[in-house]
């Protein structure tokens, strides 16, 4: 759920290079492309199925496509949807209670439109997308810079404080990339505010992790990696080395999670429900996450170690849970997910899969 910067990167000192793992996983973003254009995932301007991250990972997935393949009907396609989150947005501004008992479908489109600004003219969007920003700036502000209020169906209890507040300060560095003449600073200014708030509250430095919220000694993926991807999108826009610290104490510190395989990372917010029986339960939504903080610090430091784990948990993705041209929504129990669980399928996270190919070979042009 972050905006990535499209320079060119290799692979350094000898090692892996982007264009390999693009050309690697090639197979299956063609075919999770091919299961994603059916009508039954996107018809009347909307993304389906998609559990809220269709709202941004679809348009801007198509976006990346149609800058990386020039095929004008992503183009169109994304202006499709963008048009429908700036529907969705402009009635959150408009009653405040329906933004907060939707947040996970109001944040998704919020964040599609500040990311809509890399490839288009942004200005249209950011017509909409900059007084909800300033009214969660404004909740932020009252509550000390941290999320730790109850609104949605499932981001407060799926999601957690930490990675919410996380998000908060991604949509100032996103207003940053899109609109960098437009007071940059006190945008970054507040960002960094807001990540110290998170850090003081949720920052376990013995655990070397972030935890869900104050208090909570679970050791979960989704808050890291949050953060991962946080840290990682103010250093590229601050140089600020302490979020190079703490994106290499994160790293570490979720070590912890790493299946005993070594090709996936544990994140178990869900293995109850799930019906999870041993600890290798492991979840698309999760694992992309991760790699979408991994693809930044491999940006940010050209440590080869960083695009290696990427490559290997995208094997993991296509060996386990690439199921009829479709990505499954968990590993659970020795098995991909089948119609015994209470979710099998999340469209959005195959769209968030393709963004991160797309992104990664977006990279090689420069």
């Amino acid at each position: 759920m972050v905006l990535l910067s499209w320079m060119l990167m290799v692979g350094c000192g000898g090692g892996l290079t982007v264009s390999e793992v693009v050309e690697r996983h090639r197979g299956m973003h063609d075919v999770v492309t091919d299961s994603m254009n059916q009508e039954r995932f996107f018809h009347d301007g909307t993304w389906h199925e998609h559990y809220g991250d269709g709202l941004m990972f679809g348009p801007s997935s198509d976006l990346a496509h149609w800058a990386w393949e020039a095929d004008e009907s992503y183009k169109d396609r994304a202006i499709e949807g963008l048009d429908t989150n700036l529907a969705t947005v402009a009635a959150a501004n408009d009653d405040l209670l329906t933004a907060f008992n939707e947040i996970e479908t109001v944040a998704m489109a919020q964040l599609s439109l500040l990311e809509a600004g890399l490839f288009l003219e942004p200005e249209p969007y950011l017509e909409v997308a900059d007084p909800f920003l300033d009214t969660i700036d404004g909740i932020f502000r009252a509550s000390g810079d941290y999320w730790d209020v109850d609104a949605g169906e499932f981001a407060s209890d799926t999601y957690g404080p930490t990675s919410l507040s996380g998000f908060a300060a991604m949509m100032h560095l996103a207003h940053v990339m899109v609109a960098p003449d437009d007071d940059p600073d006190a945008h970054i200014e507040r960002a960094e505010q807001v990540l110290a708030s998170v850090e003081e509250k949720a920052w376990d430095s013995e655990a070397g992790m972030y935890r869900f919220s104050p208090g909570d000694d679970r050791v979960l993926l989704y808050p890291s990696a949050s953060m991962l991807i946080a840290h990682g999108r103010a250093y590229a826009l601050t140089g600020d080395e302490a979020h190079i610290e703490r994106t290499e104490a994160i790293y570490e510190g979720i070590q912890v999670l790493l299946a005993e395989s070594g090709d996936h990372y544990h994140s178990p917010y869900s293995a109850e429900e799930m019906g999870s029986v041993d600890e290798d339960y492991a979840t698309l939504s999760a694992e992309n996450y991760l790699m979408l903080g991994l693809w930044l610090a491999y940006e940010n430091t050209e440590d080869v170690k960083y695009l290696e784990d990427m490559d290997r948990i995208l094997g993991w993705i296509e060996q386990s849970l690439l199921v009829d041209g479709l990505v499954l929504h968990h590993w659970v129990n020795g098995r991909a997910a089948n119609e015994e669980d209470p979710w099998i399928l999340c469209a959005g996270c195959n769209l968030q899969l393709l963004y991160i190919l797309r992104t990664m070979a977006l990279s090689m042009e420069g």
